[in-house]
């Protein structure tokens, strides 16, 4: 699965000025560094690391960090033969005068490392400690390396449960070993980030930590960007301003030397571009001017995507914000794929290169799922149209390395990024003690469901053409028996996967975070193998022994549907896992013996869509374990007053919430609704938060909801949800 060149590097340098006194017996088959450097060029020989290791020869004093990491990777001893020599690049090109870049090259003679700054230091070390082999085995290579990106990393700016610094400290050390310089600290739920507390200086404990995780940044060369949020209570005052010096003067105590300030999600008076670039201009010429050592200051826009940019705010930033303070975006929408075409369309208009915040693996608006399959959706040769790239990350630290670890690959080397190599890559060393059975889970815990922002994911891509294949031949009349047994197998390994990873894993904290979503992939593997099983009595026309498989695959299914209930949050559902191709599958062959076979088992009544306007002719309606609801239907529509859309619940299911999310909807005039009989109608709640939210359904016998235009308007709605949480009727 790795891309990394191996050539004999003769051409680079005489064979044997290189090769002198290298060991040509059996070479290792493979070399593999992370991120891919630039340019790597490998021999099929090898060199044994001297007994008595290395001296170190330095024209400057070395970096610390870089040397105590050295120190840890092979012997280092004044008197030793060999030397590891370290230098200043010399005559290097563009690209190579970038902090990070450096060359490192290995031969019998010894190793010298080139290096632009301290962290070019670093990043050579890292590189040479993957390319130690069994202990003490060295590759004869040169390599020739620096970043596509010149600030790279993560911004914790997700809503939620804030990572803990345990978390953050492990994410520092990780940043480190895949070369990503840049943290920013912005959790929406960190009340002295944001309001109601930014004005005040963390308490002792916390600005302690905050001390301590700005040590541990330098140790591992990544700059602790901290984020300011006052844009939802700010007046533009004297006061405020001085507030905010204060409260950036207090991080400056901690260590701190690189600050951004947050203006994303608010309304009212704090999302004037006027006064944003005034306060920001305040804080550049004040604060960042007078200090002198200040790294990064960065501005996260109210209008940060294309979507929301419907005035001339972006340009009035462009024009007004000083040069040095750098401007945030996530593409075309909050959460996007990031584009050449959109990067240059924002650039436009901010009149500088943007900095990119990318809403993935971010899960905040789909809590129900794990974001862990490949990283698709970053276009190539972006590098120049962009300052810096930062990824917004789960709320689960650990498990959100499958996708930074992917993200440290493309910003670092975009042409040597391939998506599926570097997932396979990062699923093999985060669980190296079970590689495969992570991979399987992470495969099928990769789905984003239905989401306003109309971001999608493949999920279960290594098996949904053999169920496809396999159900439409089903469908037209066919049974095939070798895909059967195949897919039998699959959902076997599917349900052993989740207890492999417990058994065998390290990483405590990774399955602390992923438990739930292993134990929802295991029922969803025993409800595939119960549904295979109950098919192939049913093609048998075993009707005893078929209905037996049938109870139980039903109890499976209603397995996955109870387990999730205990974690729904707010408008959120609760586990999700298989949920793209799996559960679909199953629910398929279910019914398929329900219509064939077991007739009398077929649901006398389903959830069926209520159009009350000709703009909804095309909705359609779905029905899970534990929801009803109708598809999403993205696309803006209006609908005259007195017109409505809904659905009717089934009989066997008992309503407990209401979930929406309904794109460029405004709740005056709108009115939810529920009827028990589909004549008398009753309100739900009169009022609920314009875009989404959750309501209680308080009367158990409610088969009926809608969404009724009561204004004497026209009105405009997309669906991105519109369904009921359910639970079984009682008996």
């Amino acid at each position: 699965m790795n891309r990394t060149i191996r050539l004999c590097i003769s051409c680079v340098f005489p064979m044997a000025l290189i090769l002198g006194g290298c060991d040509q017996g059996n070479p290792p088959k493979e070399v593999n560094v992370y991120p891919t450097p630039q340019e790597m060029d490998v021999s099929d020989k090898w060199i044994k690391i001297p007994e008595e290791g290395y001296r170190i020869e330095s024209t400057e004093t070395p970096d610390t960090d870089a040397m105590n990491l050295l120190k840890q990777s092979v012997p280092i001893a004044e008197q030793a033969q060999q030397a590891i020599t370290i230098g200043k690049l010399d005559k290097a090109t563009d690209e190579m005068q970038r902090s990070g870049a450096y060359t490192l090259t290995i031969n019998s003679n010894g190793i010298h490392i080139g290096i632009y700054d301290d962290r070019s230091l670093f990043y050579a070390v890292q590189t040479f400690r993957q390319l130690i082999l069994e202990g003490k085995k060295l590759p004869v290579c040169l390599i020739r390396d620096y970043p596509d990106i010149a600030f790279r990393g993560v911004v914790e700016g997700f809503y939620g449960t804030p990572w803990s610094f345990e978390n953050r400290v492990e994410q520092l050390r990780f940043y480190g070993r895949m070369k990503m310089n840049t943290y920013i600290f912005g959790p929406k739920d960190d009340p002295y980030h944001r309001s109601p507390s930014w004005r005040i200086p963390y308490p002792e404990e916390q600005a302690d930590n905050i001390r301590r995780l700005v040590i541990e940044a330098r140790k591992n060369k990544v700059d602790f960007v901290w984020a300011l949020h006052p844009g939802m209570d700010i007046r533009w005052n004297d006061a405020d301003r001085q507030a905010a010096i204060q409260k950036l003067e207090s991080m400056y105590g901690l260590g701190v030397r690189a600050f951004a300030v947050f203006f994303d999600d608010i309304e009212g008076e704090g999302t004037d571009a006027y006064k944003q670039a005034a306060f920001m201009n305040h804080l550049k010429k004040e604060f960042v001017d007078k200090k002198g050592d200040i790294q990064q200051l960065i501005l996260c826009p109210t209008e940060y995507n294309k979507d929301w940019a419907k005035t001339d705010y972006l340009d009035i930033l462009g024009k007004l914000l000083d040069p040095f303070i750098h401007i945030m975006w996530t593409g075309d929408k909050v959460v996007s794929d990031i584009t050449c075409e959109g990067l240059q369309w924002v650039n436009r208009r901010i009149g500088r290169p943007c900095y990119v915040w990318w809403n993935f693996p971010v899960n905040d608006y789909c809590l129900a799922h794990l974001l862990m399959g490949p990283v698709h959706g970053l276009e190539k040769n972006t590098a120049t149209d962009m300052h810096a790239f930062v990824s917004n990350p789960m709320e689960f630290a650990e498990a959100s390395k499958v996708a930074l670890w992917s993200i440290s690959q493309f910003t670092w080397n975009m042409n040597g990024f391939n998506p599926e190599e570097a997932w396979y890559k990062a699923c093999e060393a985060l669980v190296p003690e079970a590689p495969d059975a992570f991979r399987l889970f992470c495969e099928h815990n990769a789905d984003i469901g239905p989401n306003t922002w109309m971001f999608f994911r493949k999920e279960s891509f290594n098996s949904d053409k053999l169920l496809t294949r396999f159900w439409q031949s089903l469908a037209a009349g066919t049974y095939l028996e070798k895909e059967a047994a195949e897919i039998i197998n699959m959902f076997a390994q599917i349900r052993k996967a989740p207890e492999t990873i417990r058994s065998s894993s390290a990483n405590e904290q990774l399955i602390k975070e992923i438990g739930p979503w292993l134990t929802q992939t295991a029922n969803v593997g025993e409800a595939g193998v119960e549904a295979m099983k109950m098919l192939e009595l049913a093609q048998k026309k075993d009707t005893e022994n078929c209905r037996e498989a049938y109870r139980k695959t039903r109890e499976a299914l209603e397995t996955t549907a109870v387990f999730s209930r205990p974690y729904r949050r707010g408008e959120q559902d609760g586990i999700r896992s298989g949920s793209q191709v799996l559960l679909p599958f199953i629910r398929n062959i279910v019914q398929h013996v329900e219509n064939t076979l077991l007739t009398d088992e077929k649901p006398k009544e389903k959830a069926e869509v209520l159009a009350g306007s000709q703009a909804f002719d095309e909705l359609s309606c779905f029905c899970e374990d534990d929801m009803v609801g109708l598809t999403p239907h993205f696309p803006l529509v209006t609908i005259a007053p007195g017109e409505y859309f809904g659905f009717r619940i089934e009989e066997s299911k008992q309503p407990v919430a209401l979930v929406y999310d309904l794109r460029k909807s405004k709740s005056k005039g709108r009115q939810f609704q529920g009827s028990i009989d589909g004549k008398v109608w009753f309100p739900l709640r009169q009022t609920g938060k314009d875009r989404l939210d959750t309501l209680r359904i308080h009367e158990p016998q409610t088969r009926y909801i809608r969404c009724l235009n009561k204004s004497q308007t026209e009105m405009s709605i997309g669906i991105g949800r519109f369904l009921v949480l359910t639970e079984p009727v009682a008996p």
